[in-house]
């Protein structure tokens, strides 16, 4: 299976369900970090193709948010030559505020039979008590983890969401955080898989104060995206 450039995943090929990341993020602008990431995330979880899912508008729009299609668009010109990135506008189009749980059924309605897995910082998972229906974000699909500086993954056995999770397997690492995918569930349906995938220097706010003081080269931006935000007068 290859996923469409600028599209949606493809159907599924090999006699077995699709694996399919998603991979969400207000991508303001999509910078080479979020390829680096979503292409490790594809390769530790043998997935066939990782789906972006910029933001719609947040119900309080930030200062320094491109609008929604825009941002739509520069991941969509990031993603064009990667055979195994594709990008939905499922969260773009939905009218008031995109919340995961709806994200998640809407894709799993365009993607009948697929294996949907959801990508999440361990900055957002050690948030999920403030989302809206938690519970059921938790148990809707297996969740990949990723690494965040700042935090550790012993700090998920302290969420009373995640409970019932069975975190012996994280314990055994000792003070360490595991170097390998570490897979944990609970008998309710929760399945987590940690991944520690380097972090990357490069962030949305340096660059949007370097494209803001004039600079016409800035490391860690796709050339087609920043020829896109020149273009259209974006973050000036």
């Amino acid at each position: 299976m290859t996923a469409r450039s600028g599209g949606e995943a493809g159907p599924p090929g090999g006699g077995r369900p699709d694996r399919i990341g998603i991979f969400g993020g207000t991508f303001n602008p999509v910078h080479d970090c979020h390829l680096r990431v979503a292409e490790a995330c594809r390769a530790a979880l043998g997935l066939d193709t990782v789906l972006f899912v910029p933001a719609g508008e947040p119900p309080l729009k930030r200062a320094d948010l491109a609008p929604a299609p825009h941002r739509l668009r520069m991941v969509r010109l990031a993603t064009a030559d990667h055979p195994r990135f594709a990008v939905t506008d499922v969260e773009v189009k939905r009218a008031g505020p995109s919340y995961t749980i709806d994200t998640l059924k809407a894709l799993a309605d365009r993607h009948p039979g697929a294996d949907l897995t959801l990508i999440l910082g361990l900055d957002a998972l050690l948030g999920i008590g403030a989302w809206h229906r938690a519970a059921a974000v938790l148990r809707a699909r297996p969740i990949a983890v990723l690494f965040r500086p700042g935090a550790r993954f012993t700090q998920l056995a302290d969420l009373p969401e995640l409970a019932g999770v069975d975190f012996r397997p994280l314990r055994e690492c000792g003070d360490a955080d595991p170097a390998a995918p570490l897979h944990l569930a609970s008998a309710d349906g929760i399945r987590l898989t940690l991944l520690r995938i380097a972090p990357c220097p490069v962030s949305g706010t340096r660059i949007r104060a370097a494209i803001q003081a004039g600079e016409r080269r800035v490391d860690g931006l796709p050339e087609a995206v920043l020829s896109y935000i020149l273009r259209h007068h974006l973050y000036a």
